[in-house]
């Protein structure tokens, strides 16, 4: 009989049902989420329902990275930037939110940012700073246009997951954009490591800026924690971290990708 109903049911009605489904799934995986302790980590089998509550749309984070970016914002003592929004924000902004920190998002598509402004309504993030960034060509690279003077200047963790990777220098301007606004100590954790364009941006991030990194992977996906010496701070807060400030960054326009570079964010 359910299988019958199935079959005659409008393609439109059973999608607008799996939608009301993960919907449900999705507000009893929050709850859960805001429910752990203030410091603590959620295990993993809870970002595993937020992701299945979520739902798969090709760009939310999934397994490890996912893992590691929850552990991040459980410690994290600063507020918190994020390049790129999603299932990640809501994560971020329910965990940093419960030592009073804040989120600033940053979002070059009008649609996603609809999705995710609509989802932080829903869940009541007012901590969140979700902010419609169109892309910029800022000459060697495009990236961002962010609201420099209304960001804070002491970001202690980064979640770089944007923009795509076909733009021009990738995931690259960040650091040449934003790196002034990091705090001491701040670390970035860039999502898609396995893919070639992620891999030139993290050399030319080291050779350029001192930034160290450790890549780590699981089931195909990789991602890198990264940090900075205080000898690499101290000469980027010397001479501030903005594009003006650097000059020519000399990034190739194109980085050639694999077979395997499928994910489209």
């Amino acid at each position: 009989m359910v299988a019958l109903v199935k079959k005659i049911l409008p393609a439109s009605l059973k999608e607008k049902i799996k939608s009301i489904n993960r919907e449900r799934r999705l507000d009893a995986a929050i709850r859960r989420l805001a429910s752990i302790g203030e410091n603590e980590a959620p295990a993993p089998d809870v970002l595993a329902e937020l992701g299945r509550g979520w739902g798969d749309d090709g760009f939310r984070a999934v397994g490890g990275y996912l893992e590691e970016l929850a552990r991040s914002a459980a410690k994290v003592r600063g507020p918190v930037l994020e390049i790129g929004s999603g299932l990640t924000t809501l994560v971020l902004g329910t965990l940093v939110g419960r030592r009073g920190l804040a989120v600033w998002t940053l979002e070059h598509h009008p649609e996603f940012f609809r999705q995710t402004q609509e989802k932080l309504k829903r869940y009541r993030l007012t901590n969140v700073h979700l902010t419609l960034a169109p892309l910029r060509d800022y000459g060697d690279f495009c990236w961002y246009d962010p609201p420099l003077a209304e960001l804070p200047r002491n970001f202690g963790l980064i979640v770089a997951d944007g923009p795509p990777g076909d733009v021009k220098g990738g995931r690259f301007g960040l650091l040449p954009v934003l790196r002034s606004h990091f705090a001491p100590g701040a670390v970035v954790l860039l999502d898609d490591a396995e893919r070639v364009q992620e891999g030139a941006v993290l050399r030319k991030w080291k050779s350029e800026y001192g930034l160290s990194y450790q890549l780590q992977a699981r089931g195909g996906k990789a991602w890198a924690i990264c940090s900075f010496s205080e000898e690499s701070q101290e000469v980027i807060r010397s001479v501030g971290g903005h594009v003006s400030d650097i000059g020519s960054l000399g990034l190739s326009s194109t980085v050639p990708t694999t077979e395997d570079d499928r994910r489209p964010d």
